[in-house]
């Protein structure tokens, strides 16, 4: 059965626009777990939906790592990592917040 190291990638992860941030979630199990990664979009009032997030994988790895590059502020959201081995067909979840601070330009009129 998977585990899930909660001290992998603490959340919130805050980070400035147009950086690259890699988000990391550690598992140990026999055999060893794959981790997939998801999106959890949250809507006005901050409700994460978790029905889109069986849509769109965003890694399916080993190493447990999400590389995520040039970030704007519209992939604020929240992240969930999920560790299955296949045995019993347990899963377990972590769910990883990403808050990007925007960048504005200032333009001054004279």
């Amino acid at each position: 059965m998977p585990m899930i190291f909660d001290n992998a990638t603490l959340s919130p992860i805050i980070i400035n626009e147009y950086d690259n941030v890699t988000l990391q979630c550690q598992a140990r199990g026999r055999p060893k777990p794959y981790i997939t990664w998801f999106r959890l979009y949250s809507n006005e009032n901050d409700e994460i939906n978790r029905i889109d997030s069986n849509k769109t994988i965003l890694a399916n790895t080993t190493d447990g790592q999400l590389h995520l590059y040039n970030v704007t502020r519209h992939e604020s959201d929240h992240y969930e990592c999920r560790a299955s081995n296949g045995v019993k067909e347990h899963v377990v979840s972590k769910d990883i917040e990403l808050r990007v601070l925007c960048k504005y330009i200032l333009y001054i009129q004279t």
